[in-house]
């Protein structure tokens, strides 16, 4: 079965078998298309049923020192744990957070006082607003926010449409690693 994978048509490998794959996520047992963004993907079975599990059994205050909190601690730990193994990221390089828009706001909020009126961030034509309305908010204390556009025919970004925005007054380009707009990396 042709795929498109990261700009590219390659075959699946035929063992892969859809329908066991399919079939381990809920999500996808109805008659519904499901196109939504990252917010809203549909998640594994098995991870749902063990969010359902720490819900019903660990739902208490982390860092507390009885036995109920620290298993709480500890199943949180393991699934930074297993996110950074996943993501080959080191030991507190991952930060796990309510959702995509409110963590790129915090990293808005913190690196803004690193930076002068004028300062420059760089956003995409293609981007979500969790990540272009973060920095665009940084324009009401003065940075300036430009935008590194698409190629309106092949909607791919272009590294020589980024070099002339550029310049000592940057200090950031944010996108993504793939487009939900266009589902290309």
């Amino acid at each position: 079965m042709p795929s498109r994978i990261g700009g590219a048509s390659r075959n699946l490998p035929s063992m892969l078998d859809l329908e066991f794959v399919r079939a381990q996520f809920p999500g996808l047992q109805t008659d519904w298309t499901l196109f939504d963004n990252a917010g809203g993907s549909v998640p594994l079975g098995r991870v749902i049923d063990r969010v359902q599990d720490y819900m019903r059994t660990c739902m208490v205050q982390l860092g507390a020192s009885y036995a109920l909190s620290v298993e709480a601690g500890n199943r949180v730990a393991a699934g930074r744990e297993a996110a950074e193994q996943l993501f080959g990221a080191g030991r507190g390089e991952v930060v796990i957070g309510s959702s995509s828009t409110v963590l790129t706001r915090m990293a808005a909020f913190a690196l803004r006082p690193l930076w002068q009126p004028g300062d420059e961030v760089i956003v995409t034509d293609l981007d979500h607003e969790a990540n272009i309305g973060a920095w665009r908010n940084l324009e009401a204390a003065g940075l300036v926010v430009r935008e590194w556009q698409c190629d309106a025919d092949t909607h791919a970004l272009r590294l020589e449409d980024l070099e002339p925005l550029l310049n000592k007054r940057t200090r950031l380009v944010a996108f993504s690693h793939c487009a939900n707009l266009v589902g290309e990396i």
